[in-house]
């Protein structure tokens, strides 16, 4: 009896020494609930549907507002925020679920480079597949698949084991194959479509409008405009073989002005040259600001940890283990087993 008690003693002081670092290690909240995720769900329990609850869900974004940014960037901010100011539902929700899947590939990243952290790594992927179930009745078919392949990245983390009983080595490359698989399926199924500020008429570039050509008009007498006809001198007499050689010549006149335009096709030539330029500016512009719009959505803030444990019931748990530990020496005691 003696031997039973003493390893139960053994057992109770191993948790007492267990109990806080395990604590510690899941600081991050409940595992099957991720924030972003639930806020998608008032949101879309507001305005999706046929609903029409915009300060409701005006109100959810709000209050998760400055997380996004902090781990995806201000364009994320600025651009739901433009969704709600034109309360264009459809547009909400869709980046709503881009911004799910970018979520997705944070916990992904995160749990990758602490994967040797089995407690850290395990519940970071718990939270990637609380925001997978959120997109699942969106993805259709292959969700048993991806599934399975959160399953299997499980496996991959190992397990520590208690006291080196039950260990498992880590399988790093595993856990990248499967989580690249399921976030390669999902994100092309939530396009994020960026806010582009409007440019105003003060930043557009003017277009100048092209000018109407004419058609240089043969003057065959050699009359200038600006001359009366009696001022004009007779026309020079040429030799007939000089004269025969010019009428039998291929009509170039109209190739020669095409090519050498007279002054008013020279004027509204560089309008279309400015007219090109200009469309192609605007749009490498917008482009551009797409480009890095899309950019400082996919760079992930690192990842803020906050210790969530409640001291008081950490505390109310070693008291509890301590008397039950004290009534147990008194009973056997009592019973006069030591």
């Amino acid at each position: 009896m003696k031997r039973w008690l003493l390893a139960g003693m053994t057992f109770v002081l191993a948790a007492l020494i267990i109990l806080p670092s395990s604590a510690l290690a899941y600081s991050y909240g409940d595992a099957n609930t991720e924030d972003v995720a639930e806020t998608f769900k008032l949101v879309q329990s507001s305005i999706g549907d046929g609903a029409n609850d915009w300060n409701a869900a005006e109100g959810a974004y709000k209050e998760r507002r400055a997380e996004l940014v902090s781990h995806f960037g201000e364009g994320i901010g600025a651009t739901l925020d433009a969704n709600f100011q034109a309360k264009d539902s459809k547009l909400v929700i869709a980046n709503f679920k881009a911004v799910l899947v970018m979520n997705l590939d944070r916990r992904f990243t995160y749990a990758a480079k602490g994967i040797d952290d089995y407690a850290e790594s395990k519940l970071l992927l718990a939270k990637a597949k609380a925001t997978f179930d959120t997109l699942a009745p969106y993805v259709g078919a292959g969700t048993s698949e991806m599934n399975k392949a959160f399953d299997a990245a499980l496996e991959a983390l190992g397990n520590p084991g208690l006291f080196g009983v039950g260990k498992k080595d880590v399988q790093p490359d595993v856990f990248k194959e499967k989580v690249n698989f399921i976030y390669g399926k999902v994100k092309p199924l939530f396009p994020y479509t960026a806010y582009v500020k409007p440019a105003t008429p003060s930043e557009s570039t003017p277009v100048p409008k092209p000018q109407a050509t004419t058609a240089p008009v043969k003057n065959e007498a050699g009359v200038k405009p600006d001359q009366p006809e009696s001022t004009v001198k007779p026309t020079e007499t040429k030799a007939p073989d000089a004269a025969a050689a010019v009428e039998t010549k291929s009509p170039e006149p109209s190739a020669t002005a095409s090519a050498s335009p007279a002054p008013t096709t020279e004027a509204a030539q560089p309008s279309a040259t400015v007219e090109a330029p200009a469309k192609a500016s605007e749009a490498t512009s917008s482009d551009a600001k797409q480009a890095d719009s899309a950019k400082e959505a996919s760079a992930h803030a690192p990842m803020e940890r906050s210790d969530k444990t409640n001291p008081f019931i950490s505390i109310a748990v070693i008291g509890g283990v301590i008397v039950l530990l004290g009534g147990g020496v008194w009973f056997a005691r009592k019973r006069k087993w030591i």
